[in-house]
C-alpha cells in the first residue's frame, strides 16, 4: 500500500491579507511590521499547511506566479499554468538578466527586529521544471533594503541564493537535475 499525502492551500479571508499573512504567519515574536503590500492577483497568494507533505516546512505563505492552487499537484501535465498577464519584477529582472519575469508575486514589508538576527525558511518550486530548464528561468528573489550591522546599508541585498555559493540566485536554471541538483 503507498501513501501519500499534499499540501493543503487556502486564500479565503484572513488568507489573502498581506497585514494577516506576513504579521500572524510569517514573522515571530520579536519583530514588528509595517507598510505591508502585496503586488499580484489575490489568487497568487495565500496561506499553506505542509503538516502532511515533504515541503519541510509546517506552514506559512505561498505565493505564485500562476494560481497559488496549482502548487497542491500532482504535477502530471506540463502545460498547467495561469497567466495573469501582470507585469514583473524590475529587482527580480536585475538578478535574472536578460531573462525577464512576468505575473510577479510581490510582498514587500518593513520591519524591526529587536535582535540582531533573522532567519526564514523558504522552499522554491517551479511548475516551468524540468521541462523549460534554460528556457523560462523561473525565479524567487528575498530582498533586503536597510542598516547593515557591519556598516553602511543592504540594498535589494538578495538572501535567496543557492547554498554554497557567493551570488548564485534561486532559479530553475541554477538549480535543477544538473546543475546544484544537491
Amino acid at each position: 500500500s503507498v501513501a501519500s499525502s499534499q499540501i493543503i492551500v487556502d486564500n479565503n479571508a484572513p488568507n489573502n491579507s498581506s497585514t494577516y499573512l506576513i504579521n500572524s504567519i510569517l514573522l515571530g515574536g520579536g519583530v514588528s511590521a509595517f507598510n505591508h503590500v502585496f503586488q499580484g492577483d489575490s489568487s497568487q497568494i495565500g496561506f499553506f499547511n505542509g503538516i502532511n507533505s515533504n515541503l519541510g516546512i509546517d506552514s506559512g505563505i505561498v505565493l505564485s506566479s500562476g494560481n497559488v492552487f496549482d502548487l497542491v499537484g500532482p504535477n502530471a501535465f506540463g502545460s498547467t499554468t495561469t497567466s495573469f498577464l501582470l507585469p514583473g519584477d524590475p529587482t527580480l529582472d536585475a538578478v535574472i538578466f536578460p531573462d525577464p519575469t512576468n505575473d510577479a508575486a510581490v510582498l514587500e514589508f518593513d520591519f524591526i527586529p529587536t535582535s540582531d538576527t533573522i532567519s526564514f525558511k523558504y522552499v522554491f518550486g517551479s511548475e516551468e521544471y524540468l521541462e523549460w530548464v534554460n528556457s523560462f528561468n523561473d525565479a524567487f528573489g528575498f530582498f533586503l533594503s536597510g542598516p547593515n550591522p557591519a556598516g553602511g546599508n543592504y540594498v535589494d541585498q538578495n538572501l535567496a541564493i543557492v547554498p554554497g555559493t557567493v551570488n548564485t540566485p534561486v532559479t530553475i536554471d541554477n538549480v535543477n537535475d544538473v546543475v546544484n541538483s544537491a
